[in-house]
């Protein structure tokens, strides 16, 4: 943790230390929430696009059941390209660490006068904490993956005590404070995609294909660190190796924009396998593409959960960190997760481990393998 999250971490808990007294306690008699008698829900996700992209089975899951609900949002700069033009929610907000617009959003906010506030973030956040007793004041607080601030929500489920379910399975749960049985819902719920981004994707998945007899996959280049990227070197070798088993694939290379040079490496070194993905699309064109992929290979990133809510499979490379890949593996499939020895980096991982997991998940007719 850097020195500015740690000072920022030391201001919010001598806040939280000020404001505690002014925070309301609940009591332990939580009954399930009749949604019969609510019109408006305030989720709260002020997280990354992983985060945000599992929670769509929560809100399709309630939607379903009570398409009379109105959902709005709590977003953040980083997810914001998931949800802004998502017509699950009725007003998407952006929390942004700026005061007065933050101030300001919560004044809006107010006004809406929501029926129930969900803080989805799953750890004991205190900007969520004040978010959730600030944006409707007396109204129920339902809240996931708390221990010190449990008490000041009218319910909550802890997916730390010692289980090690999916992510998207222990975020369902919280569900139940809606009488909801989160069994009973589908976990797969992709992110919203525009007719133009659903145009575009097709017309650069036709110009691709001219041979009707290619197989598209994509390779993800990218991750949030560096110590999440794996070798260019390593990619190289994969490709060509699929290229060799499986000569009808077509690899497009993913990459974010500033790690674009390392994807145009791989292609230069690759041409025949591979493609790039093209220069300047907006994350939810990517998103259109990946939907045409027979499988996608990433590192541990969003991109593993928008892939799999459109049940496209995935090959993960995970670190072995605290066993967290057991909660963020690749949804509903067997096999696809490689994870690393060591807990900081994925740099360990095999071409061979990784190319056994894509013969392990890909689902190619037996003739396609050249012998």
């Amino acid at each position: 943790m850097n020195w500015l999250k740690r000072t920022e971490h030391g201001i919010k808990a001598v806040v939280f230390r000020l404001m505690k007294r002014l925070l309301k306690v609940e009591q332990s008699d939580f009954q399930p929430l009749d949604c019969s008698q609510l019109n408006r829900i305030l989720f709260l996700r002020p997280e990354k696009i992983g985060d945000m992209v599992i929670s769509f089975p929560v809100f399709d899951g309630l939607i379903s059941r009570y398409p009379h609900l109105k959902l709005s949002i709590v977003g953040s700069p980083s997810n914001r390209a998931v949800i802004e033009q998502d017509p699950r929610f009725e007003t998407v907000y952006l929390y942004t660490k700026r005061i007065w617009s933050d101030i300001k959003m919560l004044r809006h906010i107010r006004r809406k006068r929501f029926d129930c506030v969900v803080d989805m973030i799953c750890d004991d956040s205190v900007t969520a904490l004040f978010l959730s007793q600030l944006s409707a004041p007396g109204k129920p607080r339902i809240g996931v993956g708390k221990i010190r601030f449990q008490e000041y929500y009218d319910y909550n489920y802890d997916h730390r005590m010692g289980n090690r379910g999916h992510i998207i399975e222990n975020t369902l749960k919280l569900l139940n404070a809606f009488g909801i049985d989160p069994e009973k819902v589908s976990h797969y719920a992709p992110p919203y995609i525009s007719t133009a981004s659903n145009e575009l994707a097709n017309t650069y998945i036709a110009q691709i294909t001219t041979n009707q007899d290619r197989c598209l996959i994509g390779i993800n280049l990218s991750a949030g660190s560096a110590t999440r990227i794996w070798q260019k070197e390593k990619s190289i070798e994969l490709l060509r190796q699929i290229a060799t088993n499986y000569p009808q694939v077509l690899a497009v290379l993913l990459s974010t924009p500033s790690e674009r040079d390392r994807a145009e490496y791989v292609h230069r070194s690759v041409p025949e396998s591979t493609v790039m993905i093209p220069d300047g699309l907006s994350l939810m064109d990517v998103t259109a593409i990946i939907a045409k992929f027979e499988l996608l290979i990433t590192p541990d990133t969003s991109l593993v959960h928008i892939a799999r809510s459109m049940h496209v499979p995935v090959v993960g490379l995970y670190t072995m960190y605290q066993k967290n890949y057991m909660l963020w593996r690749p949804f509903g499939q067997d096999g696809g997760t490689v994870v690393s020895s060591h807990d900081d980096n994925i740099h360990d991982i095999t071409v061979e481990q990784v190319y056994n997991a894509f013969v392990e998940v890909i689902d190619f007719p037996k003739a396609m393998r050249k012998e």
